[in-house]
């Protein structure tokens, strides 16, 4: 076993999840900007049944992300973890593994989706009128797609080597880039074909930075990469299992627009999409409280230190409990009002809809962030035996209550489908990694949250007020507000928690006095 770099010149896993966790709230205004505040000028340039059209064939583009097996994740954990240990020799096996078989299947992608290009208007039913040009933004999008599917192998190297402030630079740079690129190009008429363009510069460009910073990293460390039949073999039966679960989820996540499309219409697809994106894009902020410490979790896993490891998993599930809840209940409340002066009522999705849509990515947060531990952990094989099940069953519930009851039967079967990731999770963690003293903890809090989100959703059916945007940001303080306050009242961990933040920064400004 070869020793890498010293302690002292090794990032500290500290370091490396701020860093992390700083650069994806960075990420996440922009998804704000892409995501919120470019969707009327899309509506402006693109017709709203077009772009419906776009986005169920967007879901069909990522289907093409099946092809990946998870390589970049299992790459990330099987690098961050032989880091923890030292272990230089294992470091050069695993990333010449990973980007053998990404280049691989990147080809295989490309392949996949052009033959899939001549069935997207028949799988979503789009009109004869805008077919063409669906079709022609569609095989130009799949280089974007492939392309970044690509780059997700080297950005998760550049990751596994704690270098999350490098990463974080390049990464949101490219995204910053790529919303100019649209905006112009929709101003100059390229229609739909913009967001295409916008793809394949995206996909390229963060290749490009990607492996440039990867190749100066394996420099760096003097690593020698080359292949090895057995550990290559190895590395690859792993996929046996995490390629079933990219393939059934893939496949599961990106069925309901298209069954919209084809069951009730495209307008529809732009109502629904509108409807839950808010809060998609919101939420993704709460899951970076875990994609934060993904570079450094097998690297705390790797060093086997077990109090550090229950105290993190234990803090990790509580800010993720309280910030999801926080997040799902203003959407309780105010998501009628945002939409509303977003886009217009048109596109309001009715109560009982954003209720389910709701608590679905409530608990899929839950479910997704504790999966992150256990990823890290190494254990693979059951969270994608997990995630088959769920996409399985998820993709019958679809069919049947999509074709029986229409929207209400597409949420539902969501709902539904995400409750056996947010049981499985919790469960695991509670049986291998926490103590009595850390299950007690949770237990309590998770009445607390349970407690406030039924009021809110009795509330979001008592009142339906349409706010101004100053009267929507108003509410929205005063929410904030009392959601923390009554968390400091009745939650004894909130309050602990708070404490040591409030006494870090009294220590920090104390340090830099000196």
């Amino acid at each position: 076993m070869h020793q890498i770099e010293s302690s002292k010149k090794t990032e500290s896993r500290k370091v490396a999840t701020i860093w992390n966790f700083f650069f994806l709230n960075i990420g996440f205004l922009v998804s704000l900007i892409n995501g919120l505040l470019i969707i009327p000028i899309y509506l402006h340039y693109i017709d709203s049944s077009v772009y419906g059209a776009w986005l169920a064939t967007g879901n069909i583009l990522t289907w093409i992300t099946i092809v990946d097996p998870g390589v970049s994740g299992v790459l990330l954990q099987r690098v961050a973890f032989a880091l923890g240990k030292g272990d230089k020799e294992e470091l050069g096996l695993a990333i010449s593994s990973g980007i053998l078989i990404s280049s691989i299947l990147f080809f295989i992608a490309v392949s996949l989706g052009y033959i899939f290009s001549f069935f997207i208007t028949g799988l979503a039913k789009i009109d004869r009128h805008y077919s063409a040009e669906i079709v022609g933004a569609f095989r130009i999008a799949l280089w974007g797609t492939a392309l970044s599917l690509l780059a997700d192998t080297f950005r998760n190297i550049v990751l596994a080597f704690q270098k999350t402030k490098i990463h974080g630079v390049f990464l949101n740079s490219v995204l910053f880039a790529s919303i100019g690129v649209n905006v112009i190009l929709l101003m100059c008429g390229f229609g739909v074909y913009a967001l295409a363009y916008t793809s394949l510069f995206r996909g390229f460009a963060t290749l490009a930075c990607a492996v440039f910073f990867s190749i100066s990293l394996i420099r760096k460390n003097k690593l020698k990469l080359k292949l090895n039949k057995m550990y290559f073999k190895s590395f690859s039966k792993v996929f046996t299992f995490t390629f079933s679960s990219s393939l059934f989820e893939t496949i599961a996540s990106n069925m309901d627009l298209i069954l919209v499309s084809r069951f009730i219409g495209s307008s529809a697809v732009t109502v629904l999409d509108l409807s839950r994106r808010p809060l998609k894009i919101v939420i993704s902020n709460v899951n970076s409280v875990s994609q934060a410490a993904l570079p450094s979790l097998p690297h705390l896993f790797g060093s086997g230190d077990t109090a550090k490891i229950r105290n993190t998993v234990v803090r990790i599930w509580m800010v993720v409990l309280w910030l999801s809840s926080f997040v799902i209940c203003g959407f309780l409340l105010f998501n009628y009002s945002f939409i509303s002066n977003w886009v217009g009522k048109k596109f309001w999705i009715g109560n009982t809809y954003n209720v389910i849509i709701c608590l679905s990515i409530f608990l899929l947060t839950i479910g997704y962030n504790l999966s992150n531990i256990t990823t890290s952990r190494g254990e693979m094989k059951s969270n994608s035996i997990v995630n088959v099940v769920r996409s399985s069953i998820y993709i019958v519930l679809l069919l049947l209550l999509g074709k029986l009851f229409g929207m209400i039967g597409i949420l539902t079967a969501y709902l539904l489908s995400v409750s056996i990731m947010a049981g499985y999770y919790p469960l695991k963690i509670v049986k291998t990694l926490l103590e009595k003293p850390d299950v007690k903890i949770i237990i309590q809090e998770i009445m607390i949250i349970v407690a406030i989100i039924v009021t809110c959703i009795i509330a979001s059916y008592s009142f339906k007020i349409q706010l101004s945007w100053v009267k929507f940001a108003t509410g929205g303080v005063i929410y904030s507000i009392a959601f923390f306050t009554l968390l400091a009242v009745f939650s004894k961990r909130f309050k602990m928690e708070f404490g040591l933040i409030g006494q870090a920064i009294k220590d920090k400004i104390k340090a830099n006095r000196k």
